[in-house]
């Protein structure tokens, strides 16, 4: 670990620092902007009609059939995948599930994945999922069992679908080469209970994986409400909180990229884990502990989802294309970015008052790849970064009178070229309201 002493910290934060200009982590590189121009809607049209052609994706219908059910559309999918690129490693991700819930009957359940090695094993995800539900015409409610029902699932998701198998063609067609690997899912069961993404969570914590982030595209082709309200500009982010947790990080990080390399689609950060009272993929992700976040689109016509008529007509492909543009400004960027500062393994730095009691101190480990530092703080009742500052390569800084009680601190690396980690916050702890002795806290 790079220790300077006190005196020498200080200095840094008066003097300009050595390290990456601080302007170079917020420039545009063109390789990104041209992977965001790369993206077809068109293309993403035509995905999207393809996968409600197979007239049902739901979990429970034929796998035997060349032209309809979840069989035929994940073949389709996977050879979509292999066509992307031969750089892209395609397999099937099978889990038998048995009986229970809205899974009537034993199923083998099969997530596709597409995966681009980087220069690292740290991977950084990009989900949809491919499997469709839809109530009976006329009907109220489900009937889980029937899964040859009618359920072309357009938009619910197709549209998700469409933007993980695009951007699959154009990142690992592009030739760019990676520090981080990226991989590309489309998950199955996500209408059962969030089966498929849950078993892979599960997985990917059992056999030690790195996972940075998890990108989810769920219903992300439509711009008109129910009502009438139409929104082709903007794109809902969502997260779990608490606010400094590193969904929440995630999103921030979205919204930063998307308005740097998209300015015309907004990204709109919502401080929800889901939309009220629903569910998507990224949750299972989030509550093994991984940064993971939800895109949706603004304005949701309830009338269509789950119904016959989620077909291709709701789906607008330039609105599609914006939010694409977006997931591949943010995957990339993170792909080319080092990972973000730990303290022991764990997210976040290490957070004092030094010597004098009345000055921030903060300490972290080196990130592989990384050339300099970047330092944010807010005051704690703000929702957002206020202040920032580069300190260049070193792995730990002074703030001069900023007290850690009225602020917030956070730190993230910056790579040779300027792509800049997520932020690790300082995150307090639990506070136990007795020791263990039963005395209360100071």
């Amino acid at each position: 670990m790079t220790r300077l002493p006190l005196a020498a910290v200080f200095l840094l934060l008066v003097a300009p620092p050595s390290g990456p200009d601080p302007a170079a982590a917020q420039a545009v590189d063109p390789r990104i902007a041209a992977l965001v121009d790369s993206v077809s809607p068109e293309r993403l049209d035509r995905i999207v009609r393809t996968l409600a052609a197979f007239e049902t994706r739901h979990t429970l219908s034929d796998t035997v059939s060349a032209t309809r059910g979840i069989g035929a559309a994940r073949r389709w999918i996977h050879d979509e995948f292999r066509r992307a690129s031969p750089r892209l490693q395609v397999s099937y991700d099978t889990h038998a599930i048995p009986a229970g819930g809205r899974i009537t009957r034993p199923v083998e359940l099969r997530n596709v994945v597409a995966v681009l090695p980087g220069r690292t094993a740290r991977r950084i995800y990009l989900s949809g999922h491919y499997d469709t539900v839809a109530r009976p015409a006329g009907g109220a409610g489900f009937d889980w069992s029937a899964g040859d029902l009618p359920a072309p699932g357009a938009n619910d998701d197709g549209s998700g679908t469409a933007v993980v198998l695009e951007l699959a063609r154009v990142i690992a067609g592009s030739g760019l080469s990676f520090d981080a690997t990226l991989v590309f899912i489309a998950f199955a069961g996500e209408e059962q209970g969030l089966v498929g993404a849950t078993r892979h969570a599960a997985k990917a914590v059992a056999e030690g994986w790195a996972i940075d982030a998890v990108l989810n595209n769920d219903i992300v082709g439509g711009t008109t409400a129910g009502n009438g309200l139409s929104d082709s500009r903007t794109v809902r982010v969502f997260s779990d909180g608490p606010e400094d947790s590193r969904s929440r990080q995630l999103a921030r990080y979205i919204r930063d990229v998307g308005a740097r390399y998209v300015p015309s689609h907004q990204v709109r950060l919502v401080a929800r884990y889901d939309r009220f009272g629903r569910g998507g993929d990224h949750t299972p992700f989030d509550q093994q502990g991984f940064a993971a976040v939800r895109f949706s689109e603004a304005m949701e016509n309830y009338a269509r989802q789950h119904t016959v008529d989620d077909t291709p007509e709701g789906v607008v492909p330039e609105y599609l294309a914006r939010t694409a543009r977006v997931n591949v400004a943010a995957m990339a960027s993170l792909g080319l970015a080092p990972p973000a500062p730990m303290v022991n393994g764990r997210s976040g730095p290490m957070l004092g008052r030094g010597r004098t009691g009345y000055d921030a101190t903060l300490r972290w480990e080196p990130s592989p790849g990384a050339v300099g530092y970047r330092v944010v703080w807010r005051q704690a009742w703000a929702a957002d970064w206020e202040q920032e500052r580069l300190v260049g390569p070193v792995t730990e800084a002074a703030f001069p009178n900023l007290s850690i009680d009225d602020y917030v601190f956070g730190v993230a690396a910056i790579g040779p070229d300027g792509h800049q980690s997520l932020v690790s916050a300082y995150v307090l702890p639990p506070r136990r309201t007795t020791g263990p002795d039963g005395s209360g806290g100071r």
